[in-house]
């Protein structure tokens, strides 16, 4: 009983601490969603091979779509004519990076490896982009690729609000009504998981009052991001709060770049669907960039901190809610009703 009392209270803090910079992101990200609609996203195939990467990098940064849900748009990018290189600079940094897990990162962890992580992003995408485009760019285009969502439904927002003439105020409440129904429901079981095994391994290192061995810190903690994150389905914002209680639990802020890098980029489902939008050795290119690009970035971060004497930092559910504020508690009941409700739905339906 003690340990289920612990569970949930770390499970709590997290949320506390967590909750209320994610619903700002949430709402920012459809707010996003509807200024970067599908008409300018299928500007990223105008002009040469390098710009086209260098806009696929940047316009996926915000965009709030996950490994499994890019890859439609990844494949109608294709069959458009957006060069390989471009298609798969989008693919990386489309799903390792958005609004929403950026402020989620900063709430939970420091600010440098919040601003670590969507640089990275955008080097581990203009990488696999130019390597596809520079060395590998007389490829015809695909005529006919058909793709869905690898998930059991089109998750991290794959739908995407249809663009129409309408005032400003009506496109900001579409994208807000957006971001907490369609958005937050594809969420919501990914979220659930992540909070409740964040708290299962905050719990169990606070009871045993020590770090996790230093094994997961240099080149095995590398070795840890690459070998969970590559097969395994990880949305760039539900793993969040077990990468911060991680890094508290003593891997290095590389190590845990490292899997916030490739495991919202690769998954085993995602991997077999890229094949057929990219063709199998671009997809082995994309897959030698993504990880080596990532351990890159993790080796230059841990060189950061070790540089600077900043000591990386941990705040997630350390105080399990003691002394939290009112829009802490309001913000953690209302995400965890949320969550809890849009899971209960999706359950009911299945079994139904």
């Amino acid at each position: 009983m003690d340990f289920l009392a612990n569970w949930a209270g770390s499970t709590w803090g997290i949320l506390l601490d967590s909750a209320f910079l994610f619903l700002v992101g949430l709402t920012l990200a459809g707010l996003v969603s509807i200024i970067l609609n599908a008409e300018t996203v299928r500007r990223i195939g105008r002009g040469s091979a390098v710009s086209t990467v260098v806009k696929a990098s940047l316009i996926g940064l915000p965009l709030p779509l996950c490994s499994c849900s890019v890859l439609p748009v990844a494949a109608q990018l294709r069959k458009s004519g957006v060069s390989k290189g471009g298609v798969m600079a989008f693919l990386v940094s489309t799903p390792e990076s958005g609004v929403d897990s950026i402020l989620l990162t900063y709430a939970l962890t420091d600010p440098v490896l919040t601003v670590a992580r969507p640089v990275s992003a955008y080097l581990t995408a203009m990488t696999a982009g130019l390597v596809e485009s520079i060395g590998f760019s007389k490829q015809p285009v695909l005529p006919t690729v058909e793709a869905t969502a690898c998930c059991d439904d089109e998750c991290c927002c794959a739908k995407s609000p249809k663009p129409a003439k309408r005032s400003f105020v009506t496109r900001v409440l579409i994208g807000i009504k957006y971001a907490f129904t369609d958005m937050l429901a594809d969420l919501a079981p990914y979220l659930l998981i992540g909070f409740l095994l964040a708290g299962l391994v905050a719990a169990l290192v606070g009871l045993e009052g020590t770090r996790i061995p230093g094994a997961v810190s240099g080149w095995a903690g590398y070795a840890w991001g690459i070998g969970i994150g590559v097969p395994l389905y990880v949305c760039a914002t539900s793993s969040t709060p077990l990468a911060a209680v991680l890094l508290g639990a003593g891997f290095s802020p590389g190590a845990i770049l490292v899997f916030l890098l490739v495991g919202p980029a690769t998954n085993v489902a995602g991997i077999v669907v890229m094949r057929r939008i990219l063709g199998g050795w671009s997809t082995v290119r994309f897959l030698i960039s993504v990880v080596v690009t990532a351990v890159l970035c993790g080796l230059a971060l841990d060189g950061v901190y070790r540089w600077t004497g900043v000591t990386p930092s941990y705040h997630a559910g350390e105080s399990h809610g003691e002394g939290a504020t009112a829009v802490a508690v309001v913000s953690a009941v209302g995400l965890s009703a949320l969550i809890l409700y849009y899971c209960a739905r999706k359950l009911l339906r299945r079994i139904g």
